[in-house]
């Protein structure tokens, strides 16, 4: 429920091109020409991008338009989002051989997880071809890739998928904020840190405020100071950083603990509600997909990559 109510904020993908292409250009008319639309079509689509994110992202003057300040920061995500379906769609047109494996899977846990597992099946596997495309948003169609990778949130599992292992949630820190703030000795001192937050999981924070009786108010993302990131990868990065402390699974935090660029002041504080699923391997074509589905299911299930905290 929580992933298909993100996904509704999104705008469609015509109203998205069509600002990039005129926030590139600076001109509806040249926008239009790239897009094969007319100006009055791309002038529409900026129209509603407008009215659904609730801000104009362009002045426009006689004969010339400028990005306002939204639109200047509207604009690099909207042109990463866009790299990334051309990506994937370019991965999918690709796919001709049979030992071509295309794996999707959240970005986070392709750089903590998963690219060292494909590095160690290619060992196994030297003729397999695998690609992985990393990815920001929850949804994609099925046809994206051979292998889907998804973290579920628990109320959403379904028959469809195997469930991969369960973690637990940490809370962790560089020790450098710590020295700058005063230790962290107890979930009593969580009011006084700085909260880093993950977009699309905003309410993590106030499920470990109310687990340990804090006011949940002090935990809102836009509580002075709070800063947020839109990765798990990119939480870890600001909390390696020194910006404050972040909650994440723990298989996010291991490598961050074990280099010491991390600590767990307050160790687990609580259960992961997101399971990481595996998708059925009951449609797949080639002896490559089948052998790394099998890879995937059996090196999560010996070896998990989660805390032991």
């Amino acid at each position: 429920m929580r992933e298909r109510t993100m996904m509704q904020d999104l705008p469609p993908l015509n109203y998205l091109r069509s600002f990039e292409a005129a926030a590139r250009m600076l001109s509806f008319t040249e926008a239009a020409r790239e897009l094969h639309l007319t100006q009055a079509a791309v002038s529409g689509h900026i129209r509603a991008l407008e009215q659904h994110i609730g801000g104009p992202l362009f002045v426009r003057h006689p004969r010339s338009l400028t990005l306002t300040s939204l639109g200047n920061a509207y604009l690099p995500g909207v042109q990463q989002a866009l790299q990334q379906v051309q990506q994937a769609t370019h991965a999918i047109l690709r796919r001709r051989g049979a030992e071509r494996v295309v794996i999707s899977c959240p970005v986070s846990l392709v750089d903590h997880w998963l690219a060292d597992l494909v590095a160690r099946f290619g060992a196994q596997h030297p003729g397999a071809a695998v690609t992985i495309h990393g990815r920001v948003w929850v949804d994609e169609p099925p046809e994206i890739a051979d292998i889907i990778l998804t973290n579920v949130h628990e109320e959403t599992l379904d028959r469809a998928s195997l469930p991969l292992w369960r973690d637990q949630l940490v809370a962790v820190c560089a020790p450098s904020y710590q020295a700058q703030v005063g230790r962290l000795s107890g979930p009593q001192d969580l009011p006084r840190a700085r909260l880093i937050h993950s977009l699309g999981r905003t309410e993590v924070w106030p499920q470990v405020f109310r687990s340990f009786g804090l006011p949940v108010a002090a935990a809102d993302p836009g509580a002075e100071g709070a800063c947020q990131a839109n990765t798990f990868g990119s939480v870890i990065a600001l909390a390696e950083a020194g910006q404050g402390v972040a909650v994440v699974p723990g298989v996010f935090a291991r490598a961050g603990l074990a280099a010491g660029r991390l600590m767990a002041p307050l160790g687990q504080v609580g259960p992961c509600p997101w399971v990481c699923t595996l998708s059925d391997s009951s449609l797949l074509t080639s002896d490559a997909a089948r052998a790394l589905h099998r890879f995937i299911q059996a090196e999560a299930t010996s070896a998990p990559p989660v805390l032991d905290i």
